[in-house]
């Protein structure tokens, strides 16, 4: 499936991807303040709603910032700061210093998710116009280029790259952008806010009836269905999965999320993960990803964090989930059960 499809089909039908999106907050009419305001944009190649209660101005603010954000953190347009960097030139941001200050941060801790990883993405194009299969000397090539080495922070914001290294942030700047629109709906003093990336929804203040907020996540193997239901108070969420960007050659499906340590799409027997923060979006955007990647083998490292919650999900329709979320979800799709039940 070409960039170029993908992004007509979205703006075309930008109100309709949003109930088939990986995550769907569900809300009764009593969920909402009766004045709130209703938004979609589309940006960071995705189909963006905001529902916000009381203040229209605050959402001109939140729509301001997330074509700002767009505008800057995109690898595809020649005029962002990002592709600039790409292209050889030092570049001097303060938000392409920031994300790639923290990706680099996260990389440490989690490290099958790398921001550096843009050469090998275009390698591939599974998001772009003209997808196909890479030598193995090319895909060498293109590994080579990967690791925080290759970037080099200056003073004054300043960044530039070096080995032929590309900065690509699919993996986290939905999250990213969600914590700065978390920034401006602390300081507004508004009460609720939903705001939806599809893959990654935040999810602020509190409903009307009191209730919590009660948010799907897709079926991996049907749009239109869920698997489960979410209970959280305030909060980030995101979920990763290879079934919703992908091409086919010669009878394989080859997905947009890429094993760094073979420089191919990441053969896992996991489905889809998803993370919950209270804190941090960039993190749940980013540890989605690395979680998908390392599959049930490594999985167990990630259901006891006391920063996050986990649910994952895999190919034997099996249920993993910290404990601390586990009360807080109910089953929906009776094909699934929870691990080891």
């Amino acid at each position: 499936m070409s960039s170029k499809a993908y992004r007509n089909l979205a703006v075309v039908f930008a109100l309709l991807l949003i109930a088939a999106g990986f995550l769907t907050e569900r809300l009764t009419s009593k969920g909402k303040a009766a004045d709130a305001v209703t938004f979609k944009i589309f940006a960071m190649d995705t189909a963006c709603t905001v529902v916000i209660s009381e203040d229209e101005d605050i959402s001109k603010s939140l729509k301001s910032c997330i074509s700002q954000l767009d505008g800057k953190l995109s690898a595809y347009s020649d005029s962002s700061p990002v592709a600039i960097l790409n292209s050889g030139s030092e570049v001097c941001d303060d938000t392409i210093y920031e994300i790639t200050k923290k990706a680099v941060e996260l990389n440490g801790k989690y490290p099958r998710a790398d921001c550096t990883s843009g050469r090998l993405i275009e390698l591939w194009d599974i998001n772009g116009e003209s997808p196909r299969v890479p030598s193995d000397d090319e895909i060498s090539q293109a590994l080579s280029t990967v690791g925080s080495q290759n970037i080099l922070f200056g003073e004054n914001s300043t960044l530039s790259l070096k080995n032929g290294a590309k900065l690509n942030f699919g993996s986290c700047a939905k999250g990213f952008a969600l914590d700065k629109l978390y920034e401006i709906l602390k300081d507004s003093g508004v009460n609720y806010a939903r705001i939806s990336f599809e893959s990654s929804i935040l999810l602020y203040g509190s409903k009307t009836d009191g209730e919590p907020f009660k948010t799907a996540v897709r079926d991996p193997d049907d749009q239109n269905g869920t698997v489960l239901t979410i209970s959280t108070d305030e909060c980030f969420i995101s979920t990763s999965g290879g079934y919703e960007r992908f091409f086919e050659a010669d009878g394989e499906r080859y997905s947009h999320i890429f094993d760094l340590t073979t420089g191919r799409p990441a053969e896992t027997d996991l489905t889809s993960v998803t993370v919950i923060s209270q804190k941090d979006g960039m993190l749940t955007d980013f540890l989605s990803t690395a979680i998908f990647i390392g599959g049930t083998e490594h999985i167990g490292e990630y259901l006891s964090d006391s920063d996050y919650a986990v649910i994952a999900l895999d190919k034997d329709k099996n249920v993993y989930c910290s404990q601390s979320i586990k009360d807080n979800i109910e089953i929906t799709d009776s094909g699934y059960h929870f691990a080891g039940v």
